[in-house]
């Protein structure tokens, strides 16, 4: 019995309960988010596209942290939302951001985050990484890093 070392003891454990890689990829839909469609999606989209247009940016940011697309019927309808957010996100002037930002209540910044880290990850968002990250230092300048740490550990991705 010179091999001990190498007995996995959790293999031997019928009940042990360890998680796959499916567990790991899959998102969990059991946290009462709703999952949305494209046309619902497309309405939103409609929404941001009238509120950005109009230069209400308040009314942007407010319907993007109220119905964040957690969990939608396609990653196609998902990666589109983003491309409109980052877009809408983008149409700010520098100076108004501050003021937006301070309206914000911490969870609503955190879903903010999300949406400007998943933004800067795409190639639309990174040809307007400098309005994303000046979102984002005003969100760390009002809530420190709370919001990044939060938006790190969070399972519920945009």
């Amino acid at each position: 019995m010179e091999d001990w070392r190498r007995i996995d003891i959790d293999a031997l454990d019928p009940e042990n309960g360890r998680l796959t890689a499916a567990d790991l990829t899959k998102p969990i839909l059991q946290t009462g988010e709703p999952v949305y469609s494209s046309q619902d999606v497309q309405g939103i989209m409609g929404s941001l596209r009238s509120y950005a247009s109009s230069g209400d940016f308040t009314s942007v940011v407010k319907l993007i942290t109220a119905q964040p697309v957690y969990f939608a019927d396609s990653e196609q309808t998902k990666d589109m939302y983003v491309k409109q957010v980052v877009e809408s996100l983008a149409q700010c002037r520098t100076m108004e951001i501050s003021k937006i930002v301070s309206g914000l209540t911490d969870s609503e910044c955190d879903v903010l985050i999300k949406f400007l880290y998943k933004g800067m990850s795409i190639p639309e968002g990174a040809k307007q990484g400098t309005i994303l990250l000046a979102w984002l230092d005003n969100i760390i300048e009002k809530n420190g890093s709370n919001s990044i740490i939060r938006y790190l550990t969070d399972r519920k991705t945009v």
